[in-house]
């Protein structure tokens, strides 16, 4: 799959922009604050309905103005896709051919891509949260309907919370948590089946990659941590119970304490914990090892690659993982938009698209 062709309008630090991208390797060259990043970002938007560097849409409108749009034109599975993201006034549209989508999960998975920016970091160096994302991101774009399950979900606590902190009935406030923990333990025993099941895949295509790309004698695993159980069908087995062992303390509390909210996925090297023991390159590598394993289950699952969207990595790695990185891009089919401060000659042939970005113009050069 690929993207023939991007516009953006009033977005980020974009007027009016159209961009032709080539199938194979695309270029964006420029200084930092020209806008690089913005268009990959635009893309990411365009793809998932949502940014990865800020919550709110109101941000990514350009100032002054009070909408943005972005409209995309996409080979997918042999057809031409034409994707719209629509933003105003707290109102968000996304449309396939046109078609308005009346829930993300009919959205997202449609075109899949991966992106990498030297942020991606913090899946190994900050908490669970950050691994979650990873983790559930990965799950949507194979699997729609997970986004559903993990919307369902958050209402859910979202209502226990306020029941906790309003309801002063005692009796009361114990029935109705019976009542939510159902419908806690039936949603989120599907969010943590998934995220299981994605944890396994990912462990599957982790190991051998970063045998290549770091060292032979080293082994990486992944664990998906819930409820300290070690398998699948004794966390869903014991959920139910420990949801009631925990309701007074939840009570107490006045917080929803125990859930997939609370879940992690553990990423070790050698058996020890990678965000306290790896070094800054180990980290490197295994965040890279996480984005090429994403790259290959999408192939698997979708058959066809997805695009590949690295935001300023090729600075962040050694020359060694630069080159395997490299060779991985050029060995197979799928396109791929690098975004550099400066074009680089180890990169550059004949079959690159290079484009210049200043001050939110995009123009080919070459």
């Amino acid at each position: 799959m690929y993207i023939k062709e991007f516009c953006l309008h009033n977005f980020r630090n974009y007027s009016d922009q159209t961009i032709e991208f080539q199938q194979g390797i695309n270029l964006l060259v420029g200084s930092n604050g020209q806008g690089k990043t913005n268009a990959l970002e635009g893309i990411y938007y365009l793809l998932t309905g949502k940014s990865y560097r800020v919550k709110r849409e109101n941000e990514l409108i350009l100032w002054g103005k009070r909408n943005f749009y972005l409209q995309g034109s996409f080979i997918a599975s042999d057809r031409l896709l034409k994707l719209e993201s629509y933003y105003d006034s707290n109102k968000k549209v996304m449309k396939i051919n046109q078609l308005a989508c009346r829930r993300l999960s009919d959205y997202v998975g449609v075109v899949n891509a991966v992106f990498f920016s030297p942020d991606d970091l913090d899946i190994i160096k900050k908490g669970p949260m950050e691994r979650r994302r990873f983790l559930d991101f990965l799950i949507a774009q194979v699997k729609p309907r997970h986004i559903s399950l993990l919307n369902a979900y958050l209402k859910i606590i979202k209502q226990k919370n306020i029941l906790l902190r309003q309801e002063k009935n005692l009796g009361l406030l114990k029935n109705q948590l019976f009542a939510w923990n159902e419908q806690l333990v039936d949603i989120g025993s599907k969010i943590i089946t998934n995220r299981w099941e994605f944890t396994e895949i990912l462990n599957h295509y982790c190991q051998p990659i970063f045998k290549k790309i770091f060292s032979n004698n080293d082994d990486i695993s992944l664990e998906y941590h819930s409820l300290g159980r070690k398998s699948l069908n004794e966390t869903l087995e014991i959920f139910p119970e420990i949801l009631q062992k925990k309701m007074s303390q939840e009570m107490e509390k006045k917080a929803v304490l125990l859930g997939p909210h609370r879940d992690d996925l553990l990423i070790n090297l050698n058996g020890r914990a990678a965000r306290l023991y790896a070094s800054q390159g180990q980290q490197r590598s295994l965040v890279l090892c996480l984005k090429l394993a994403e790259m290959e289950i999408i192939i698997t699952k979708k058959g066809e690659y997805p695009i590949l969207l690295l935001d300023d990595v090729l600075s962040e790695l050694d020359e060694f993982r630069r080159e395997y990185l490299l060779n991985y891009i050029n060995c197979s089919d799928k396109q791929t938009i690098i975004t550099m401060t400066g074009a680089d000659k180890k990169i550059i042939n004949d079959q690159i698209a290079v484009y210049q970005v200043f001050r939110g113009n995009i123009r080919r050069e070459y």
